[in-house]
């Protein structure tokens, strides 16, 4: 009987961290760093950033005066995108791998390299 308790209660908790991690999300968040492979990309991380607002929604701003906007979710250790201003955008996910109130560090695979973007809260 506890075994199954506790079967019950395990998306109710997966459900209740996901919800916590877009709750530290919230805010606007500036690149300090964008490193490929383990070495340093040569672009202004002052021209990466992101927003992220209650109810899921999300703009991002990149170099080259790129724009995207759409809704986010977390979900077991992934945040996942999808850009609802640009055509033909599909669903995308990176690897949070540290959060907490003023650090966001993000993984992801671009085209087979792994790049790791450090942001910091904006006040």
């Amino acid at each position: 009987m506890k075994g199954l308790s506790l079967i019950l209660l395990l998306p109710l908790l997966l459900g209740a961290c996901a919800n916590i991690q877009e709750k530290k999300l919230l805010g606007k968040w500036q690149a300090a760093s964008l490193m490929e492979d383990g070495m340093p990309i040569p672009v202004p991380p002052s021209e990466i950033g992101f927003e992220f607002f209650e109810k899921g929604y999300y703009h991002f701003r990149s170099t080259l005066n790129y724009r995207e906007a759409g809704i986010f979710s977390v979900s077991g250790g992934l945040l996942y995108t999808m850009d609802t201003i640009n055509e033909a955008s599909t669903e995308k996910s990176v690897q949070i791998l540290n959060l907490t109130t003023d650090s966001l560090f993000l993984k992801m695979n671009d085209e087979g390299k792994l790049r790791v973007v450090k942001l910091f809260r904006l006040k």
